[in-house]
């Protein structure tokens, strides 16, 4: 009986529809297939810095194209710091003597205060400044930057780069790795030297190579050298030769007879490093060190084509 009443019902116009399942599973797929597709899910990946964010590479070209283009050729003085006073932020002034003239070792450490300014007019970030007092950049002691730029052996600074990494500023890097805005100290067989910063390797015409090869005679540098007059020193590029290539000639002045040593003693290199990177480990004093005495003899200005 109860198989003949559902058969009945089945056979009543409008019945059989609404017995059907809530959905039609043809048409559910069809309408999800009109559906824009959903919004794809993007973890995001925290950003590694870049290589170059650990140096201050940047900075430097950047303080060395603002004095060629603002102090450059004001004429080179063994006596003369700073070719103008330069504001320490919020401590002070340090005072220029003899401005405009200057010296090698005094330009390499004005390079790095003016990469100071640049750096912290962009970025805000006045750390720098708090890291060493003014003083660092008066001084001649141990426990001053100056004294170990302007080169002291006891106080294991051969040069600027040793001085960077004494202060925990900097990093060893060699010869053939040097970038642009690294720093280099060169001798020469003549018994002098330079305090510089390194620009670029160079054939034996002068061109600038991308990176070190075989055909590699020296570099391009920028630091303050020449004549003591206006427009024959100070402020400038040269193109170092070491001695073994001789003196070849290029259309640039060139700065010859430098030594080519795998010893940081006579080729000083190395490699600053962005503030966030400094390692706070600076020299202490012992109270016997006493005070760097520049070596006039040595940094005498005068290059090749002077």
């Amino acid at each position: 009986m109860l198989k003949l009443i559902l058969s009945l019902l089945l056979l009543t116009p409008g019945f059989a529809a609404a017995a059907q399942p809530a959905f039609d599973l043809n048409r559910l797929a069809l309408r999800d297939l009109a559906l824009p597709p959903a919004p794809a899910v993007t973890i995001p990946l925290r950003a590694e810095p870049s290589p170059d964010a650990r140096y201050f590479n940047a900075y430097v070209l950047k303080a060395v194209d603002y004095l060629r283009d603002n102090y450059g050729l004001q004429g080179y003085d063994i006596n003369s710091i700073l070719t103008h006073d330069i504001q320490y932020h919020d401590q002070g002034v340090l005072k220029a003597r003899h401005a405009p003239l200057t010296m090698c070792v005094a330009a390499v450490m004005e390079v790095i205060l003016t990469a100071y300014d640049i750096y912290a007019r962009e970025t805000g970030d006045y750390s720098p400044y708090a890291y060493l007092p003014k003083r660092s950049f008066e001084g001649l002691a141990i426990t001053d930057l100056k004294g170990h730029i302007w080169v002291n052996h006891d106080f294991k600074a051969d040069g600027t780069a040793d001085a960077l990494i004494n202060f925990g500023m900097g990093e060893r890097r060699l010869f053939e790795d040097l970038r642009p805005g690294d720093f280099v100290n060169i001798n020469r067989t003549t018994k002098t030297g330079h305090a510089v910063v390194f620009i670029g390797f160079i054939n034996k015409t002068g061109k600038l190579l991308p990176k070190y090869d075989s055909t590699v005679v020296g570099f391009k540098y920028f630091s303050s050298q020449g004549l003591r007059e206006a427009g024959k020193g100070g402020f400038d590029y040269r193109y170092a030769v070491f001695s073994k290539f001789g003196c070849p000639e290029m259309p640039y002045k060139r700065d010859c007879n430098v030594i080519y040593s795998a010893s940081q003693l006579y080729l000083n290199t190395g490699t600053m490093l962005a503030p966030a990177f400094w390692t706070g480990q600076l020299p202490q004093a012992t109270g016997e060190e006493g005070e760097t005495t520049l070596n006039r003899s040595l940094f005498n200005g005068i290059t090749t084509d002077d």
